[in-house]
């Protein structure tokens, strides 16, 4: 939880259209996750990360930066290091993605003012 406090205040001091961004994402990255799976939603996130769209890049980038923090993993060879783990790892690290979000979305709420169906990613 104070990791995901930590994360959300960093993206507090982003400009107003990236914090709409990412506070949408918030909630809807945990579907993604559950959707698609993990390394899938991860490699979406890199993929908008790279746009030419500047705030929405940043604001993938942040959420790439906040997933590698949870996963305890760095972040510029994220994907890679999912691609390359054990199932049971995957399973963790999904694990622990999904516990984690549960408090941005919290954040996002309260923290950015972001309500569940706001700015789409």
């Amino acid at each position: 939880m104070e990791l995901a406090l930590k994360c959300v205040q960093e993206v507090e001091q982003e400009e107003e259209k990236v914090r709409q961004i990412y506070g949408a994402m918030c909630h809807s990255f945990p579907v993604l996750v559950r959707t698609c799976g993990l390394c899938q939603a991860i490699a979406f996130s890199a993929d908008k990360a790279q746009s030419d769209d500047r705030k929405r890049a940043k604001a993938h980038q942040l959420l790439l930066n906040h997933v590698a923090k949870i996963l305890n993993l760095n972040t510029e060879c994220l994907l890679e290091e999912i691609v390359r783990i054990d199932a049971p790892t995957y399973l963790r690290y999904t694990r622990q993605v999904l516990s984690a979000w549960g408090y941005f979305k919290r954040f996002a709420v309260s923290i950015l003012k972001v309500q569940p169906g706001g700015e789409r990613e």
